[in-house]
């Protein structure tokens, strides 16, 4: 009965969207208090039917209920019980519901905000942002009631009454504790990305276009970032350990279609700061923010379609016409209410010099758009290349790798750069006082790099002398501004340093949450550099008792192991490990088989270790069955230089960003 109950509450949550939306707009358009509060509680009526839905199958899921199609597609009786939660999200159905349920409480925390802002003064902004909520929700809503071809409801049971003995279980891949934290975050990063889109439309159709709509929806774009950041270093950090490949980023289609709604907000990020300061870049913020939204649908549509192959990417199916169809309608919405808006959209300044941080700002939204047009077209040329010649012909990991060098390390310059320039025109004095220091030191960096490099006998790309550069610059820019502004507060206050540093954040959490990001990335970027540039590989098909060499480490093959889990079989070798002829202990990489899966190859389970920045790992092949009396397997070994560094740089990041986010807006600016 329980999965009728939830079926039932997805029906109905189709006639709640249509309360909202319909309510919604006719108070605000009559100005009637009670029909827009009767749109808002339609808002809240979403929420509880979808979260009854979405309780309703994680019951089916705990309770091991095969007789509901989703349950067998995705569980099995054996299956531990965090994964039979995290099947919510292993394939498609359940995924859109979940996507559905988060979307519908970010629409319940805005009538909450509306509520509390409301006590004190009256303010419509944000019922008309319910209204595009409404609208999304609806959409999607739609899509889980298994009303249209290509997607079946979560909670159908099979016909007859048919009751499966055990179900198919998760996809193997999925079942790792990664796996159950990776697609919630990414999907919490993605569906935030909704509430500013919504505020700009609802700014458009309120006609209030100034700074309010970004201020009522700054914080959720802060943390969109940071919870996209989180997620995509998730799924990074998941390819690293299960893949066997030794990497953590590939340009895979849908690796790059959560970068890119990534790459546009922090456009987005940087851009909403001129219109704050100068009154300018208005339809951009609005276009800025729409694309971000957009890319979030995009990336659904493609790995839900199957008209790309992706490790990640869900089975192919016919829902992919339906989400470029809202895609369409959306985004032409938007430019109607654009046009409409049109005169009230225009700028009040202008650019005066080309040397400004409007104008670095204003680089740094280029390059980051960008990228994001150079990613999406290689992302999609399987697709193109399909329809100009007929056959489909993937771009490879060079391509991207090659093609964001040059945008990369501008847009690392301009971390340090942008930040300490002036606004509307730099001046001799703001130069010398600001940009020599870094300049010089940064200078010394890309020296001493290109001496470091010789002197180890490395090749080196000129891009690792400039990105050396790039980043001690930008360190040497911010670290100067901490250093100044601390030395100054400590001097007003008449305190220690190390206080006037807290006063100084304290005072300016969102510009120096903003530097503190800026440090990570420069972290980042020096992790990439490392372990994307300078990664030793060796790749051997070893008997027991021989070894292999990488770098300074010697891995010998000494033993074999086979063991039963729960719901799988573990396998794998024991390798001894030695650097510069002394022992340091074993390594045991493996492969699981999946007694669900019998007809699947054997998940990856790469043995890593880490010394200090860098990592040792090893991967296997196939296991043969008569390894201990002489059968080959074959080994990857890698030493992956600073890969610590990369996780450090996010972690720096997300600090920064929580830091940034920790400020209170002060100001409407409503006009």
């Amino acid at each position: 009965m329980t999965a009728e109950i939830g079926q039932a509450a997805i029906y109905l949550s189709v006639l709640s969207c249509l309360w909202a939306i319909g309510f919604l707009s006719f108070g605000l358009w009559i100005r009637n208090a009670r029909a827009i509060q009767s749109g808002r509680n339609a808002v809240v009526a979403t929420f509880i039917l979808i979260s009854i839905a979405t309780g309703a199958l994680i019951y089916g899921f705990v309770t091991d209920d095969f007789s509901m199609k989703y349950v067998v597609e995705v569980s099995s009786a054996a299956q531990p019980l965090l994964y039979k939660i995290a099947a919510l999200w292993g394939a498609m159905s359940g995924s859109l519901l979940f996507w559905l349920w988060l979307l519908t409480v970010g629409g319940v925390i805005v009538v909450w905000q509306n509520y509390q802002r409301n006590k004190q003064t009256q303010d419509t902004l944000a019922d008309y942002s319910l209204i595009p909520i409404a609208i999304v929700q609806l959409f999607f809503t739609i899509l889980v009631t298994g009303l249209i071809e290509g997607i079946y409801n979560p909670l159908a049971r099979f016909p007859g009454g048919q009751v499966a003995a055990d179900g198919q279980g998760m996809n193997p891949l999925l079942q790792t504790p990664l796996m159950a934290i990776h697609p919630p975050t990414l999907y919490i990063g993605w569906i935030s990305l909704t509430i500013p889109f919504a505020f700009a439309v609802g700014a458009l159709a309120s006609g209030r276009i100034g700074s309010g709509w970004i201020l009522r929806s700054r914080r959720w774009m802060l943390f969109s970032w940071i919870i996209l950041t989180i997620g995509i270093t998730l799924g990074g950090n998941w390819a690293y350990q299960e893949l066997g490949w030794g990497g953590y980023w590939a340009w895979d289609p849908v690796e790059n279609a959560s970068f890119m709604p990534w790459l546009l907000g922090t456009a987005y990020l940087h851009s909403v700061m001129i219109q704050e300061k100068r009154n300018m870049l208005k339809l951009w913020n609005i276009l800025l923010i729409t694309l971000a939204f957009q890319f979030t649908l995009l990336g659904t549509f493609i790995t839900r379609s199957g008209i790309i192959s992706s490790v990640h990417a869900f089975g192919g199916s016919g829902i992919g016409g339906y989400f470029l169809s809202f895609i369409f309608a959306s985004t032409a919405g938007v430019i109607g209410l654009i046009i409409y808006r049109w005169n009230r959209l225009k700028s009040a300044n202008r650019l005066e010099s080309l040397l400004s941080r409007e104008s670095a700002f204003l680089l740094n939204n280029w390059l980051l758009v960008g990228l994001t047009l150079i990613i999406l077209w290689g992302t999609l040329w399987p697709i193109i290349s399909e329809a100009i010649n007929g056959e489909k012909s993937a771009v490879p990991e060079a391509f991207f790798n090659k093609v964001v060098i040059i945008p990369g390390i501008l847009l690392l310059f301009l971390t340090g750069a942008g930040p300490i320039i002036s606004w509307k025109k730099i001046t001799p004095n703001n130069f010398r006082r600001m940009f020599l220091f870094p300049l010089i030191i940064g200078l010394i960096g890309g020296a001493l790099t290109w001496g470091f490099l010789a002197l180890i006998g490395y090749t080196f790309p000129l891009y690792s002398v400039l990105c050396s550069f790039a980043a001690v610059f930008v360190l040497a820019a911010i670290f100067a501004e901490f250093y100044r502004g601390a030395k100054l507060r400590a001097k007003r206050q008449e305190t220690s340093f190390v206080n006037g540093l807290n006063l100084l954040i304290q005072r300016n959490k969102r510009r120096y949450g903003g530097y503190i990001i800026h440090i990570g990335i420069v972290i980042l970027y020096i992790g990439i550099m490392g372990s994307k540039g300078y990664v030793l590989v060796k790749t051997e098909s070893m008997t027991l008792g021989q070894s292999m060499e990488v770098g300074k480490y010697k891995l010998t093959m000494i033993d074999t192991f086979d063991t039963e889990q729960a719901n799988y079989r573990r396998m794998g070798v024991v390798f001894d490990v030695a650097k510069n002829g002394k022992r340091i202990g074993t390594m045991e990489p493996a492969r699981h088989a999946y007694y669900a899966k019998p007809d699947e190859q054997p998940t990856y389970e790469s043995a890593i270790r880490n010394f200090g920045l860098n990592d040792l790992y090893i991967g296997l092949g196939d296991i043969p069955p008569n390894i201990k009396s002489g059968g080959v397997v074959s080994v990857q070994g890698f030493y992956n230089p600073l890969i610590s560094v990369v996780w450090i740089g996010v972690a720096v990041m997300v600090l920064g960003g929580l830091v940034a986010i920790a400020e209170k807006s002060e100001r409407s600016g409503d006009s």
